[in-house]
């Protein structure tokens, strides 16, 4: 299989250096004395994320013996801000919101999740409903379901349809609180195609939705931290995630089972190309977010 990463010789190197090119939107506070506090992007909505990623929480905090906690945020923005202030210290990030990070304060990605097949990206997919639809070309004008802000389901699709000949106005965009949420909406046929990472894709490959379009590989998502805490809570949570081998071994699978799918495989460091992938994202976030205003 492709694979697009190799592990970086250190995770120093990769802390200390910006991405090629990079130009921050604003300075990065000294370190602070910050708690051992860490957030997920609201790619589902509160209750489900609190579900799914209490059992990560209560792992940290049984091996590495301090008091992590979860801080959940109802949009990106209101979470990058809430990570570069340093109001919390780690936040598992999808590529385009890990960009955007990056370039408002140099937020840096330090263990990369891996896919069941151990490996560290995923693809955006175009999903529909509608048995008549076979290209990408029938969408015109029809309804289309994205979630505002995300890689897989806004970004990437919306680059896929432009791609495709269909521009800006091509399809009728309805935005969603989440990739639950656009699921619910295409079985029930509120809307007739949308945009979602392929892993939901497959959980319900079986009902009454084809593929349309895959995108090529996207770096995956990444735990990122904030610049404005100290280096040792992070590095204490790379420590401790990365002896996990759950793909190897079955006490760690069996360990990790109750854990979100993004997550449960265990993790890898970033290679030297992985924060440029993602910096190249961010220009098409840019180029589509331009489009669209």
């Amino acid at each position: 299989m492709k694979k697009i990463f190799c592990l970086c010789s250190t995770l120093f190197l990769l802390l200390m250096s910006a991405g090629p090119g990079q130009a921050a939107e604003t300075t990065a506070t000294p370190p602070t004395d910050s708690p051992y506090t860490l957030t997920v992007i609201p790619f589902y909505s509160p209750e489900k994320l609190w579900a799914l990623y209490s059992p990560l929480i209560t792992y940290l905090k049984r091996s590495t013996g301090q008091p992590w906690e979860l801080k959940l945020y109802h949009d990106h923005d209101t979470l990058i801000e809430g990570l570069c202030k340093g109001d919390v210290a780690i936040a598992l990030l999808g590529p385009v919101p890990m960009g955007r990070a990056n370039r408002r304060c140099w937020a840096k990605p330090v263990l990369v999740a891996l896919d069941k097949g151990g490996d560290p990206f995923y693809r955006s997919v175009i999903v529909t409903n509608d048995p008549s639809v076979t290209s990408l070309a029938m969408l015109k004008g029809k309804k289309f379901g994205l979630f505002k802000g995300s890689t897989a389901a806004h970004i990437l699709p919306l680059k896929m349809l432009k791609d495709a000949g269909l521009g800006s106005g091509a399809v009728q965009p309805i935005f969603f609180e989440g990739q639950d949420r656009i699921m619910t909406a295409l079985l029930t046929r509120e809307i007739t195609a949308a945009g979602m990472k392929e892993a939901l894709y497959r959980k319900f490959e079986k009902e009454s939705i084809k593929p349309l379009k895959m995108s090529d590989p996207l770096p995956n998502f990444a735990l990122t931290a904030s610049p404005a805490v100290n280096p040792q809570i992070y590095q204490e949570l790379v420590k401790a995630l990365l002896v996990l081998k759950p793909l190897q071994d079955p006490a760690d699978g069996r360990a990790v089972r109750d854990w979100d799918d993004e997550i449960k495989n265990g993790f890898m460091l970033p290679d030297a190309d992985f924060l440029p992938s993602v910096i190249r994202l961010h220009n098409i976030y840019q180029e589509i977010m331009h489009e669209a205003r």
